[in-house]
């Protein structure tokens, strides 16, 4: 599911009040690089199904999209609202399928202790993202 993977970075990449608030495009598939700076937005498939209810081959998949910010909780859930204006309920653009359903699902609210005090914090949310073969 490469193509998906594509459109949400490139989804992403047109907020551009999201990037203003990320300092660029601070935007990583599956991982970030190591010494990436803050805050940054990271995303990864988490689940996918095969649907089998028609001959018309379905994907339900659930992709795990969430702002990582260093000691800054505030900023963590400001990138978390807008990545959530430009995924909840909008179309994506994915290479060779029909996106029939896009929505977010729950959320991901966490922190993380890091060496010499750090703590980061994780906001964001787990997005469906229901594909049908073009």
């Amino acid at each position: 599911m490469n193509a998906v993977g594509s459109a949400l970075f490139s989804t992403l990449c047109a907020g551009t009040a999201l990037i203003a608030k990320l300092g660029g495009t601070a935007i990583y598939n599956t991982v970030a690089y190591q010494g990436a700076a803050f805050p940054y937005v990271l995303f990864f498939k988490a689940a996918g199904v095969e649907a089998n209810t028609s001959p018309r081959r379905v994907r339900k998949l659930v992709y795990a999209v969430k702002a990582v910010a260093q000691d800054d909780l505030q900023e963590a859930g400001e990138i978390d609202d807008l990545i959530d204006s430009l995924l909840h309920e909008q179309t994506l653009t994915v290479a060779s399928w029909g996106t029939y359903w896009s929505a977010r699902d729950g959320d991901i609210s966490y922190a993380e202790p890091g060496e010499g005090g750090v703590t980061y914090f994780h906001r964001g949310g787990m997005y469906r993202v229901w594909l049908a073969g073009a």
